[in-house]
């Protein structure tokens, strides 16, 4: 495997976590990580929490130092945007040139959703990257009036790191409820009154109609005609997949990169591993990408895995999140799109509660707040099998 050359194209968690994996696979042949951004590879989720509120800096959610790449034997290029493809070449271009490989393993990611409002040049943002993280920061210190766009989970995370510091904070949300297709209207209520109980204003049910100011953004109109008052507006509207750098190169490209069961993405030395993947999984028979933490990691190592020159079985996943909101430590592995819906332990208005999933024969989801515990026993009974109607015993033991 020595002489063999691997190109990760992005440097996110999966392509992180390609590079270990294949290491520790035996892999050893030459690995080359191309990253846009200038900084060295970090880790989002922290981005709208701890550097948010200040407690941690922009610095301290890198992955590892410079020093720790090259002792895995990376070669990291950053502030090196891809810009197209030849699969039967085998290269990638580049802002600095072609890059041959011998595996390639597409790890672009996403991009905010751009805002389909007209704005003023100062005082709106999104949040996905370092950057946009330390510009909102700034923000928060000075604009003591914050309106998120969006009740999602960078929304609602945004919104919990702006009341922490103290801030006037609305959420606007054109959906009923907040998170109602991670979680389904029930559940999604409790995430209603955990808002409003920390002091957010939750308008559910209206967009944003129109951006107010001129300069800077002053305001916003509502769909309902309300006009809320605001020094800050941050949009959480979603993401789209980056993969416009593929254009051209015969991959098929739809919402995503396109994948097979393996994360194949048609020549058998093309690979997709992260937000950017679109896979049928096998599981469920839906095709999906898994813009979740953890499956960009289990991503990454089966990618690692084939590449490595083992054959694993295909990709599937229990899709599994987690979020902390207000104080509060949500995790959710499965599917929430099943029609039973059981409070397992605690009770949804409480302070800590378990929700089960089923689709009346089993168990095929699980929410816990504040309760780890009682999750990894729901969660390994959905892992097991066990029926719904055993459920109840199998996590309250």
């Amino acid at each position: 495997m020595g002489t063999r050359r691997v190109v990760v194209a992005g440097a996110g968690l999966a392509a992180v976590r390609v590079t270990e994996f294949l290491r520790r696979r035996g892999f050893d042949g030459t690995v080359v990580v191309v990253g846009d951004e200038p900084h060295l590879p970090y880790d989002r989720p922290p981005l709208s929490k701890e550097v948010l509120t200040g407690k941690s800096l922009p610095q301290d959610v890198t992955f590892k130092d410079e020093q720790a790449f090259a002792d895995l034997g990376v070669e990291l290029r950053t502030g090196c945007a891809v810009l197209g493809l030849d699969p039967v070449g085998c290269v990638v271009e580049t802002a600095d040139g072609p890059v041959p490989y011998d595996e390639l393993v597409v790890c672009t990611g996403a991009r905010p959703r751009p805002v389909p409002w007209h704005t003023p040049p100062e005082g709106v943002f999104v949040l996905r990257s370092l950057d946009d993280a330390a510009a909102v920061r700034a923000e928060l210190e000075r604009c003591p009036t914050v309106v998120v766009a969006g009740a999602g989970f960078v929304g609602a995370e945004v919104a919990s790191s702006a009341r922490a510091l103290g801030l006037d904070v609305t959420v606007v949300e054109v959906q009923p409820t907040p998170l109602v297709r991670a979680v389904g209207p029930r559940v999604a209520a409790a995430f209603v009154s955990m808002h409003r109980d920390n002091g957010t204003d939750l308008r559910c049910g209206a967009g944003i109609a129109e951006v107010l100011g001129d300069g800077r953004v002053e305001g916003v109109r509502l769909t309902d005609g309300t006009v809320l008052p605001c020094d800050l507006l941050v949009a959480g509207l979603g993401v789209v997949p980056n993969v416009e750098w593929l254009a051209g190169s015969g991959l098929r490209v739809d919402d995503g990169l396109v994948c097979d069961d393996q994360l194949c993405a048609g020549p058998a030395n093309v690979h997709a591993a992260g937000d950017v993947a679109r896979w049928t999984d096998p599981a469920t028979g839906r095709s999906a990408r898994g813009q979740q933490w953890m499956v960009a990691v289990e991503q990454a190592k089966h990618v690692a895995g084939r590449i490595a020159g083992r054959a694993p079985a295909p990709f599937s996943t229990a899709h599994y999140f987690w979020t902390h909101q207000y104080g509060h430590h949500f995790q959710f592995a499965g599917d929430a799109s099943a029609p039973d819906v059981r409070v397992l332990c605690g009770a949804l208005e409480a302070d800590d509660f378990v929700v089960g999933y089923g689709d009346g024969l089993r168990l095929t989801g699980v929410l816990a707040k504040n309760s780890s515990a009682a999750f990894v026993r729901a969660k390994a009974a959905m892992t097991r099998g066990v029926a719904w109607e055993d459920v109840d015993a199998a996590v309250l033991g």
